[in-house]
């Protein structure tokens, strides 16, 4: 018997979709938090984490080029979350930081995320707690492996190496 043969993954997902809907109500989550892209909340993320940093930098972490990021930033700084801010010391380089609003915001879905991370804590014990983070780890893993393989499968793949002839 296959490793997987009889497990039904749709119904899994729509199963636990059902089962998390509720952090999505307008009571319970803030819809704001939903009024982003992706790529934004990188950015605000970021930019919370490293208070400052520069186009490159950011193209960097969101894994995007570097006119994706103007596009990004230039939409934050619309909604007024970021600015532009020149360097003290050469004032070619121009670095962005979050706004005042910015941070507010992120602190209040901070503290939204952390309520419900603290109910799912209370709900488990010590050694549940050790495990979860073990098969999240194990996930994460799982999902990197495939989209950045190790030294080890890339070189299974065999390549044509290319002879010159004069």
């Amino acid at each position: 018997m296959k490793h997987n043969e009889g497990v039904n993954f749709e119904s899994i997902i729509f199963d636990y979709m059902d089962e998390i809907k509720l952090l999505f109500f307008p009571d319970q989550w803030s819809s704001a938090f939903l009024d982003y892209s992706k790529n934004e909340l990188l950015v605000l993320i970021f930019l919370y984490r490293k208070k400052s940093a520069n186009m490159t930098e950011i193209s960097e972490y969101i894994c995007a080029p570097l006119n994706t990021t103007t596009g990004v930033v230039g939409r934050l700084e619309k909604k007024l979350m970021v600015e532009r801010k020149r360097d003290e010391e050469d004032r070619r380089v121009v670095n962005i930081v979050l706004t005042s609003k910015a941070s507010e915001f992120i602190d209040r879905e901070k503290k939204i995320i952390e309520h419900y991370v603290e109910k799912v804590l209370k709900a488990l014990t010590e050694e549940e707690k050790v495990m979860a983070i073990n098969i999240v780890n194990k996930i994460f893993s799982a999902l990197k492996q495939e989209k950045y393989p190790t030294k080890d499968e890339e070189s299974s793949v065999k390549k044509v190496k290319r002879i010159f002839i004069e």
